[in-house]
Parts: structure tokens; sequence; C-alpha cells
């Protein structure tokens, strides 16, 4: 009995609680006092689409005038774009031939929310509406990783694959269940960089499949800006043609 009770005190001194892990992944990335001072995030970089072949990319985020989330893909002269702002937004994607915006539906409204945050969702998760979980230590390709989930109020769940030295987030799968379908998807980052600001954030992001295979190229991101001044035009749906 007294071994066992030395065992159960010993698991408890090596136990993690999500908290815990979180709190280490905010603080390897730039600490709490720097991501509480960001209300938005504008990254530019490239998607490789081959050897030599790359694609424009933007991506802004913005908690203010309101939650808004901008996105675009230039290839050939033409550019694709996404906008979200509140409860509605709107997508433009010239590659089809098609010279109209298209609305954004509501179940793509709430996928689109949990990406337009700019601090991420594991910093405060508790004040916005997420319940957090450890999951224990995981495997990912050699890496020994902790595994969080974040729950949503509509019920979506988001694990995070914490790297268990340097507390970087090397994976987030997303996954939603919609009335008639349920999406997932996986992102794994690399090449983490601090940046002027003084946050530590991947400058390399891939989709893979649920096997880890490969979906595409990378984003290789080349400028990350904190709190960028909000511009109303990137709103304004492209002209009809």
């Amino acid at each position: 009995m007294r071994f066992l009770f030395f065992l159960c005190i010993g698991s408890q001194a090596f136990a993690q609680t999500a908290d815990e892990v979180i709190n280490k992944s905010i603080t390897a990335s730039g600490g709490a006092d720097k991501w509480s001072k960001v209300v938005a995030m504008k990254y530019e970089g490239n998607y490789v689409m081959g050897p030599g072949m790359l694609a424009p990319v933007t991506e802004i985020q913005f908690t203010k005038p309101a939650t808004t989330y901008y996105s675009d893909f230039t290839w050939q002269g033409m550019t694709s774009k996404t906008v979200m702002q509140a409860d509605s937004g709107w997508t433009y994607n010239p590659f089809g031939g098609k010279r109209e915006t298209d609305p954004i539906n509501a179940e793509e409204i709430r996928s689109l929310k949990l990406d337009a945050d700019p601090q991420g969702m594991l910093f405060n998760n508790a004040k916005k509406g997420y319940t957090a979980d450890y999951l224990g230590l995981d495997d990912m390709e050699g890496s020994e990783v902790h595994k969080v989930r974040l729950t949503t109020k509509e019920g979506d769940m988001v694990y995070f694959y914490i790297d268990v030295q340097s507390f970087y987030v090397l994976k987030m799968v997303k996954r939603m269940k919609f009335k008639t379908k349920e999406d997932k998807s996986f992102v794994v980052y690399s090449d983490f960089r601090k940046n002027d600001f003084g946050l530590t954030i991947p400058y390399s992001t891939q989709r893979v499949d649920e096997k880890g295979n490969e979906q595409g190229g990378p984003v290789m991101l080349t400028k990350i800006t904190v709190n960028p001044v909000f511009d109303s035009k990137l709103l304004d749906k492209p002209l009809s043609k």
C-alpha cells in the first residue's frame, strides 16, 4: 500500500494540465503580455506551386472594428479573395471564369471565425468560450508532443500538438461537425522565427491529410506585420466583368 501511495504521488507530480501546457506554449511564443497587445495580424508570402513556381498570398485577421478575415491568392494575373466580417462574407474566384462574388454560408462563417483570431485560439481560450483538455503525450514523426484539445460552444474540436522541448505548436487539427457532414483539416507548422514585435511564429505551413501526406505545396511566409492599420477597402467586392 505504501508503495502504491508513492507511485500516486509521483504520477501527480509529473502530470500535466491543459492550462500548464498552454501557458508554456504562450510563453515560448512571446509571452502573454505581448499577445495581449495583438489586435490584428497580416501574413504575406507565397504558396509554392512547384519548383520555381510561387503564387503570392496574403492573410489578414482583425478583431476591430469587428471580427474580420481576409485572404487572397494570385496566379497568372488573377486574384481570388475571401472576406468575412462579423456574420457575413463572400468569396471571389476568377479561375473558373466566373467574375462575380459568392456569399459565404453559415457553416463556412463558423469555420472562418476559428481562423480569424489574430491572437490564436490558445491565448485566453477560456474567456473566448473554449473548453481545454489535456490528452497526454503523442508522437509526431519522431518528436514527442503534448496533445491539447479545445472545444467550442458549437462542439467543434481543435487539436494542438505542442513540442515537449520548445513548446511550439507543431500541428493543428480542426474537426467540425455540420448537419450533413464532418470537415477535418490538418496543418503542420515549421521554420519558427521571432519577428520585430517579439513573437515567435511559424513562417512555413503545410496542409496534410489524415495520414500526414502533404496536400499541395507549403505556404512560405516572407513578412508578418503585427497590428497593421485596418484598410476598409479590403471589404470592397471586385467589380463584375
